[in-house]
């Protein structure tokens, strides 16, 4: 006989049952432990690239510097080599205070990808406390050159025409720390750091995400902290926001090690950066720019001279590398890495 107590005991197993196969759905969200708290719940900037900006400081209204352009700027740089009938191209150019910039630019247009690959092509993941790792627990560092050589880095129908070391990784936990997406699968999610992303529809944006935003990315690497935002240079120099500087790390980035950043942002040691901007024509690029002997400001305002308006930093030092059509851009060997960006043009 069916009393209403039987009735509520059922009502409340169904209700369990529910539950439990909606729990068991689900995947662990990635997040890294150190900042102690849930993807859903960090903070997000959207995909338009907007985030808190220096709390509690008043920001003065935007006022466009003096920007080269892009084909102005280029004009003015060596072109070494160009792809998919220019749609991608590699440039060297000498900076004012004595540095050398080598940069790609890649115009997001049918027929160019954007990709990252990992080390030994192994999948990044996040463990059960949330810690950076790669997804078989093993350790995976490669030299650039080696990952994009490798059979794991090739794409049917493409060419791998460029590729450049990005992210962060720690001694202990060789898997980079920034967020990653690789074709649109969400493998970390890390919104204490900056991000650059490629949506599906060919927008490139940069900001602090969050697992919500990370989702509308066909690809996304984080490094940082950012150098330029809304056209304004990061300098650590500044205190305060003015129309031209920001202070360092206007977004706030949990750096452990902020103090070294700083150190390698006003040194001459070689560097790595991603700009995005958008062509007057309409449409996206990315700038992937490497550098030996130049000040991170510099390498700032170089970007926004070709008209970038928001870059983030990547590994540097010795972890700064680069290929082009497998030829590497600098003498010096760079270390193993945990991954890099790569650029694809759909092969002739």
């Amino acid at each position: 006989m069916l009393t209403q107590r039987n009735l509520a005991l059922a009502l409340l197993v169904a209700i369990a049952a529910a539950l439990l196969a909606v729990q068991v759905g689900q995947a662990r969200p990635a997040v890294l432990s150190r900042w102690g708290e849930a993807v859903a719940d960090q903070a997000s900037a959207g995909l338009a690239g907007k985030a808190d900006l220096l709390a509690g400081m008043a920001l003065p209204a935007p006022a466009r510097p003096a920007v080269a352009g892009l084909d102005a700027f280029n004009g003015g740089s060596a072109l070494r080599d160009s792809a998919a009938d220019g749609a991608v191209q590699s440039f060297r150019r000498a900076l004012p205070g004595g540095g050398t910039l080598d940069y790609v630019v890649v115009r997001l247009v049918a027929g160019v990808h954007v990709g990252v690959i990992s080390a030994d092509g192994a999948t990044p993941d996040s463990d059960a406390a949330g810690d950076t790792v790669w997804a078989d627990g093993g350790r995976h560092l490669q030299p650039v050159a080696e990952m994009a050589a490798a059979p794991y880095a090739a794409r049917e129908g493409m060419e791998l025409v460029f590729a450049m070391a990005f992210g962060f990784h720690g001694d202990s936990r060789t898997s980079d720390e920034g967020s990653v997406v690789v074709d649109g699968v969400v493998h970390r999610v890390n919104a204490g750091r900056s991000t650059v992303c490629v949506t599906p529809d060919r927008r490139a944006v940069i900001g602090r995400f969050n697992a919500s935003d990370l989702a509308g990315c066909a690809q996304a690497a984080g490094a940082g902290p950012i150098i330029l935002w809304q056209s304004r240079v990061a300098s650590l120099a500044a205190d305060r926001p003015s129309d031209d500087m920001l202070p360092f790390n206007p977004l706030g980035e949990d750096f452990s090690q902020i103090d070294w950043r700083k150190k390698i942002y006003a040194g001459r040691y070689p560097k790595t950066a991603i700009g995005v901007g958008e062509l007057p024509g309409g449409g996206h690029f990315l700038v992937l720019a490497t550098a030996e002997g130049a000040l991170g400001e510099e390498i700032a305002r170089a970007l926004r001279e070709m008209g970038c308006s928001d870059a983030l930093g990547g590994d540097d030092d010795t972890s700064t590398q680069a290929v082009w059509r497998g030829r590497p851009v600098w003498e010096r060997p760079g270390r193993p890495v945990p991954d890099a960006v790569a650029v694809y043009v759909t092969a002739p």
